[in-house]
């Protein structure tokens, strides 16, 4: 099997041997590399992260941090030992990492390989989902390299990449259904779980304190009229442009592929073409972040849910 690569989120602590509260942790963006492609990032595999083996993988380990707002949040995730000295964690429950300081830690006392599904959370629209393009709508796995996409922010721009990927739609990676009317969408409306919806008006800017927010679509499950829709097998369309953009889905605003935290590759054909087309994806150290900006204030999954809890009462 092909061997692939993706870039993840990382702090630099290890939650068994914890540094002292009010430590600041810095979020960087690191490359995982699953040499032979089997799925798993496994020691015993000459696997690596940063081109670096590591000895151990810790699941399930638990990193609370304060963020500048005062508020906390408590991420799930692995610790990678590598064998340069550094101790990564990455968090596998969906969030993203941002800058913080270190509040506490839980560890776990039994080191296993990862599943790369644990880790690689993909962003993007099902196939058949229908993107807003100049003078009308066009399905997204019609859609080619160079066509004019309708954004928020920008007018129409072309796209630069297109990723397609085929997989089982369960666990993890089971498709969010929005059903019609839902947030807006006239018809049913089909996105992967950490895929963002642009959530905007007075409950953004109550929590949150921007009038506007991406909020990943796993965090929006009400149980009614959104909910996850497990499946045999589910495409899954990526759609990427100059930077990060707000584009529309079956009419309703949501993101564009953020190549800021979940997989960059999935064969070295895809790696060379996407390192060609935007070499500072693939530089070592935060350079996504330094240079994609995401188009708005990026929630985790726990502060999503904070805007669907309030929606529901709200309606009930």
């Amino acid at each position: 099997m092909p061997a692939y690569s993706w870039v993840d989120n990382f702090y630099e602590i290890d939650p068994a041997y914890p540094p002292d509260p009010g430590t600041p942790l810095e979020a960087i963006d690191l490359v995982a590399r699953d040499r032979n492609g089997d799925g798993e990032l496994d020691p015993g595999s000459r696997d690596t992260i940063d081109g670096v083996r590591f000895s151990h993988a810790w699941v399930g380990d638990t990193v609370t941090v304060e963020y500048p707002d005062g508020t906390q949040d408590t991420i799930t995730g692995v610790t990678f030992y590598l064998n340069d000295g550094r101790r990564l964690f990455s968090p596998t429950d969906g969030s993203t990492l941002k800058d913080a300081t270190f509040v506490s830690s839980t560890y776990v006392t039994t080191s296993q390989p990862v599943q790369n599904q644990q880790m690689e959370l993909v962003i993007c629209f099902t196939a058949g989902t229908r993107i807003a393009v100049p003078g009308g709508e066009r399905p997204v796995e019609e859609l080619e390299v160079g066509d004019l996409v309708v954004t928020l922010d920008h007018g129409p721009q072309p796209v630069r990449w297109i990723g397609r990927r085929k997989v089982a739609g369960r666990g993890d990676l089971a498709p969010i259904r929005f059903a019609p009317g839902a947030i807006g969408n006239a018809r049913e409306l089909r996105v992967s779980p950490q895929h963002r919806m642009l959530v905007t008006g007075w409950r953004a800017e109550l929590h949150f304190g921007e009038a506007e927010v991406l909020a990943p679509a796993r965090g929006l499950v009400d149980g009614d009229r959104v909910h996850v829709a497990p499946c045999e097998e589910v495409e899954y369309v990526h759609l990427l442009f100059d930077r990060h953009e707000i584009i529309f889905a079956e009419g309703v605003p949501s993101e564009s592929f953020y190549p800021g935290e979940f997989t960059l590759s999935h064969d070295r054909a895809i790696a060379g073409e996407l390192a060609v087309l935007f070499p500072e994806l693939f530089r070592r150290r935060g350079g996504v972040h330094g240079v994609w900006m995401p188009a708005r204030r990026i929630l985790t999954v726990r502060e999503a849910v904070v805007l669907a809890e309030g929606a529901a009462r709200a309606a009930a």
